[in-house]
């Protein structure tokens, strides 16, 4: 039986990495440089996100906040209860379903997400110094075009 050969690959193609896998390299290094930024806060990556949700959604619910976090229910359970013990949201019965509360982000929740973002606005200028305004543009876009194309994947 012969092997199948198949036909070498120019040099320059097979060292570009796939979009995927760059895409899952920033998502990384975003990740852990927004850590380092908002951990002297006392806030992690999830606890950061959910203010921001909250900050840009206003009330939501736990189930609400899990899905726009990218995180389980009962992993949100955890994040609602710490921010909640840090006085940074509160929690109140949603006055039209009994079994659903919704969730506001306090005065103080609002002051440490204030100062979150200025650290990240810092490391989001450091991750886009080499791109120009338009090319900065095009990059959102093009993120955005992504996202909604795999969201309408399913």
């Amino acid at each position: 039986m012969v092997a199948a050969r198949r036909a070498p690959r120019p040099a320059a193609q097979a060292e570009r990495p796939r979009l995927t896998y760059l895409v899952g390299r920033l998502h990384r290094a975003v990740r852990k440089h927004i850590g380092d930024a908002v951990r002297p806060f006392g806030l992690s990556v999830a606890q950061y996100t959910t203010l921001s949700v909250l900050r840009s959604r206003g009330q939501l619910s736990n189930a609400q906040l899990a899905n726009r976090v990218f995180i389980s229910p009962q992993a949100m359970n955890e994040v609602v209860q710490s921010l909640q013990e840090q006085k940074l949201i509160t929690r109140r019965p949603d006055p039209t379903h009994g079994r659903i509360v919704q969730l506001t982000l306090t005065e103080r929740g609002m002051e440490a997400l204030a100062a979150c973002d200025a650290a990240v606005r810092s490391l989001e200028r450091t991750m886009l110094a080499a791109l120009s305004e338009p090319e900065r543009e095009m990059f959102r876009t093009a993120l955005s075009h992504c996202v909604e194309a795999l969201e309408r994947k399913g």
